[in-house]
């Protein structure tokens, strides 16, 4: 069976807030057009956001504002795992509904089969922007200059 961690909304928002990030920011070679991530790390957690290196333009005239540009298909935005073990996002209420027999880790997780999410998984684009906001400790995760 394929073990995954899940965590609620409001605990990732926990996690991300409280825990200790170290902070490196890459490019991704394997790709031509300027992809780069930010990979945080605390811990047993291990969190890595993509993104591309320019910014959209928010006085643009759009009627779709998007914080980041979009990746392309094949480019996850964003990556956690807790010891090499995907952590799964979960909405709060979902959460509950789900695990309300399971005993949570001190870090607001459970250890469940995969086959035991029957709910969808939180938008990888607002987990995204949640790390920048929560975890980033001042640092601009944005910067591709920046050599931490």
């Amino acid at each position: 069976m394929n073990k995954v961690f899940c965590i609620s909304y409001s605990d990732f928002g926990y996690l991300l807030s409280e825990q200790n990030w170290t902070v490196e920011i890459r490019k991704l070679e394997e790709f031509d057009y300027g992809v780069y991530e930010d990979i945080l790390r605390s811990g047993q957690f291990l969190i890595k956001r993509r993104f591309l290196s320019s910014l959209p333009d928010i006085f643009d005239d759009c009627s779709e504002k998007k914080s980041e540009p979009v990746l392309p298909e094949d480019i996850k935005r964003l990556i956690l795992n807790r010891d090499d073990t995907e952590v799964l996002v979960i909405a709060s209420n979902d959460f509950m509904q789900l695990f309300s027999d399971e005993s949570k880790d001190e870090f607001g997780c459970v250890c469940v089969d995969r086959e035991r999410i029957t709910c969808s998984t939180a938008d990888p684009e607002d987990l995204a922007e949640d790390v920048v906001i929560l975890a980033s400790c001042g640092v601009d995760l944005n910067n591709p200059d920046l050599n931490i």
